[in-house]
């Protein structure tokens, strides 16, 4: 029975031996801490500091929701806009009735959390047909 025990103990031993290596590890490599890291993850799998994981993803996202947010704007007839988004930046092209509706596309999707610039090359005039 104390063979037992004493070799299970020396097995908890080694495994608590083992993560504080690892925690070590981790701190002297410079891995950020969880002091480092924001409280609360980026909303629709958005990854704020590091542009190459998710991006696509994400692109894909802001791209929905720039969209569902000009259709659903008021004074804004978002037919002949066209969003595409790269690495967080949005574009806009198309055409819009006046320089109003240009002005309104670009401000309503620079408000996008996520969004980190707009280029707006919407052009005034009638729509081609």
């Amino acid at each position: 029975m104390r063979k037992r025990f004493s070799r299970g103990f020396r097995s908890a031993g080694v495994g608590a031996a083992l993560a504080l290596s690892c925690v070590l590890a981790l701190a002297q490599s410079g891995a950020p801490s969880g002091a480092n890291r924001p409280a609360v993850a980026p909303p629709h799998g958005l990854t704020p500091g590091n542009p190459s994981v998710g991006t696509h993803t994400s692109d894909t996202i802001l791209t929905a929701r720039a969209k569902a947010a000009l259709a659903g704007a008021d004074g804004l007839q978002s037919n002949e806009v066209h969003v595409t988004t790269n690495h967080a930046r949005v574009t806009l092209t198309g055409t819009v009735a006046d320089a109003a509706q240009r002005d309104r596309a670009g401000s309503v999707v620079q408000h996008l959390d996520g969004v980190t610039s707009v280029t707006n090359l919407l052009q005034v005039g009638k729509p081609p047909h």
